[in-house]
């Protein structure tokens, strides 16, 4: 008997791939049809709301994504994006951009604190001189004939 693979989708992004061989049906599910992400449950923080030590630093995300709340809130107070707006830009469901920023609104002092942290880690990357110094590994490099 032959191996037959069939694509599927999963409501989400991605597909699901099934391999059928004879009696036995194989399946392969990405992460976000699961409960549960290397035998760590999800914590629900609010509707639409998770969190996961292993996921974005267990900073709170939106149920199903990777997609931190701080990403929704920047847009909507530094961008001046429309909620539907951020919705097609990320691809999302409404709903679920309305509960990121429902959650920032019962939480705003995490989360103003969570982006200005954000923030200063992002000058100091950029604020780095990287290799400039006499005695780093790049200015140490012999040249080549």
């Amino acid at each position: 008997m032959g191996t037959r693979h069939i694509w599927r989708s999963c409501g989400r992004k991605g597909n699901v791939m099934t391999a059928e061989t004879g009696v036995e049906t194989l399946e392969r599910r990405g992460a976000a049809s699961r409960k549960d992400y290397d035998g760590v449950k999800f914590h629900t923080l609010a509707p639409g709301i998770t969190t996961h030590p292993l996921i974005r630093s267990g900073k709170p995300c939106i149920e199903g994504t990777g997609l931190k709340v701080t990403d929704i809130v920047g847009l909507k107070n530094f961008q001046n994006m429309k909620p539907a707006d951020i919705a097609k830009y990320y691809e999302l469901g409404l709903a679920q951009v309305n509960d990121a920023l429902n959650y920032y609104a019962a939480h705003r002092d995490y989360i103003d604190t969570d982006l200005e942290i954000d923030g200063l880690n992002d000058v100091q990357l950029s604020d780095a001189q990287y290799g400039t110094r006499p005695d780093s590994i790049l200015s140490r490099r012999k040249p080549v004939p």
